[in-house]
């Protein structure tokens, strides 16, 4: 499978990028162009050193999707509406992973600040009304998901209104080891689980605890 992501170079655009790179091909998407290549070299290499084989390029985000069947949004969530107005004429058949969180930092918390429509999937799906939104990825620990020998030991609720385009990324995060897929429902149900994350920040910060993520028991 071809999987772009957007905002690739980022802390959880690395970590998705090297668990999938073993046996998918990645781009990495960037308005960097260099700064993709960059950080896909960089990638590439760690993966080389620890005896994996891959495949993972850098290029524009627009490039990025063209030649992708699934491309991940891994950008905050202003920077997200402005990139889905530049690449909305290829976005086409894809299926579009949303990690979007709406949030901002006011008296030294996080708040969750959804759209109108009720969450950040919801938003980009009412953008995109052809575009096949998976809601999913929001709560993993990107220092967990960087260090690809460890079990990370964690749940992802995926949500879309595509039950065909949900199972792949059920399928996706069955190959992230010890991650569980658990189905969340339709895109609606996004707006909960987008909400954990501020939550999760927040609760991390009180009690001193980092690389929080969900489980259910």
């Amino acid at each position: 499978m071809k999987i772009a992501i957007l905002g690739g170079t980022g802390r959880i655009g690395e970590g998705l990028a090297t668990r999938w790179a073993t046996r998918h091909n990645i781009y990495i998407g960037s308005r960097d162009v260099e700064k993709a290549k960059n950080a896909a070299c960089g990638y590439s290499c760690r993966l080389t050193d620890q005896g994996f084989e891959c495949q993972i390029d850098g290029t524009s985000n627009k490039e990025a999707v063209e030649k992708a069947d699934v491309a991940v949004l891994s950008v905050p969530f202003e920077a997200a509406l402005d990139l889905i107005e530049c690449l909305r004429p290829v976005l086409k058949n894809q299926i579009l992973i949303s990690l979007v969180v709406p949030m901002k930092k006011e008296n030294g918390s996080f708040e969750y600040t959804p759209p109108e429509e009720g969450c950040a999937a919801l938003r980009i799906q009412h953008l995109l009304p052809g575009v096949k939104v998976v809601s999913a990825y929001h709560n993993l620990s990107y220092r967990k998901l960087c260090k690809i020998d460890l079990d990370i030991d964690a749940d992802v609720a995926i949500c879309s209104d595509n039950e065909d385009a949900k199972q792949v990324v059920m399928d996706l995060t069955r190959e992230i080891r010890n991650v569980r897929p658990l189905d969340g429902g339709p895109l609606k149900e996004a707006r909960m689980i987008e909400s954990l994350t501020p939550f999760l920040i927040n609760m991390a910060k009180r009690n001193g605890l980092s690389d929080l993520g969900v489980k259910f028991v």
